[in-house]
């Protein structure tokens, strides 16, 4: 079965998307922005169709199915359209910006009978599927499969930021919490569940000018966060995450009274799990894991064109587990520091 497929914005993520849709195969990509010179660039440097606009993609009857790639602000909109229009939709993070329109549009898609889902492609990573399974049943007792009661957990997102000037603005919904807290959150939530309390420790503007395509840039939104969260199972967990870190950093470390887990979504960086007693197949000691590359928007792209196909309903990254995100990221907001 061919499934024509429309992605929705033409910047940075689009060709992301597209490689994953082309490597899981069976897709007809037809692209879309408000850029006109845009889309014409970016199907003619992919090979694929060209909408005359977004409402014409929308308007498509043979489209089955959209990837919205745009900033953060525009969200709600577009996809207020393709739910109207009736299409199958994989979202950028964050979902959209404040919390009573990300219920909106969970109810809207459900309604619809439409598979959705937000891309939180960590979820995707080997490393953190992996501590998944360590982690099994931790989110409804506290008591991972591995590692036992869990205490506490430190997870750190760090990357220079200036990709464009909208990650930047307040207006576009830019800054660290959106582009970069979200993602080290909702591991935070699938791994323990839900949080009792949540408390921005700090929240900096540390580089407020920026060149950026080389243009100078006022920026006006926190690019480093700190953040710490306690669940209602009882674990700590602290969260930095910025856009002002020189180089690309990611890391996850959890502990509990059978051991730990450490791991990151770069290759370059270790991964292990390490228990006291053999728990859930793990076996004592320390086991270092090696992952070879992993396409991560391949995995993600299969997962939703499998779940559009089939008619069955995604095991991760559901407008679901974004509302309850937004429920956290509301709450950090509200105690801004």
């Amino acid at each position: 079965m061919t499934v024509r497929y429309g992605v929705v914005g033409c910047g940075r993520q689009a060709p992301k998307h597209i490689s994953g849709l082309v490597a899981r195969g069976g897709v007809d990509i037809v692209v879309a922005d408000i850029d006109a010179a845009r889309a014409a660039a970016l199907g003619a440097a992919q090979g694929v169709a060209v909408a005359a606009s977004v409402d014409a993609l929308f308007a498509d009857p043979d489209v089955v199915a959209v990837s919205i790639c745009t900033p953060p602000a525009t969200h709600g909109e577009l996809l207020r359209g393709a739910i109207a229009a009736g299409k199958h939709f994989l979202c950028e993070k964050p979902l959209t910006a404040t919390l009573a329109e990300a219920r909106a549009l969970e109810a809207a898609a459900a309604a619809a009978e439409l598979v959705a889902m937000v891309g939180y492609i960590y979820r995707f990573a080997p490393a953190f599927e992996l501590a998944a399974r360590a982690l099994e049943g931790a989110a409804l007792t506290g008591t991972a499969a591995a590692l036992g009661r869990l205490s506490h957990a430190t997870f750190r997102l760090g990357g220079p930021g200036s990709h464009g000037a909208w990650q930047h603005r307040s207006e576009t919904e830019g800054g660290a919490i959106n582009e970069m807290l979200v993602h080290m959150v909702d591991l935070a939530l699938w791994y323990f569940g839900p949080v009792a309390s949540a408390e921005m420790v700090a929240s900096d503007v540390r580089q407020p000018a920026r060149t950026i395509a080389g243009q100078h840039v006022e920026a006006d939104v926190e690019d480093w966060v700190l953040a710490r969260l306690r669940t209602e199972t009882g674990v700590d967990v602290l969260i930095q995450a910025d856009l002002s870190t020189p180089i690309f950093l990611q890391f996850a470390e959890i502990h509990g009274d059978n051991g730990s887990f450490f791991g990151s979504i770069q290759s370059e960086m270790p991964t292990f799990i390490h228990c006291d007693g053999e728990r859930a197949g793990f076996a004592p000691g320390r086991t270092p894991y090696q992952f070879g590359p992993r396409n991560l928007f391949e995995a993600e792209m299969a997962l939703f064109l499998d779940c559009v196909t089939e008619g069955r309903k995604p095991d991760r990254c559901t407008l679901a587990d974004s509302v309850r995100l937004m429920e956290t990221i509301e709450a950090l907001r509200s105690g801004a520091a």
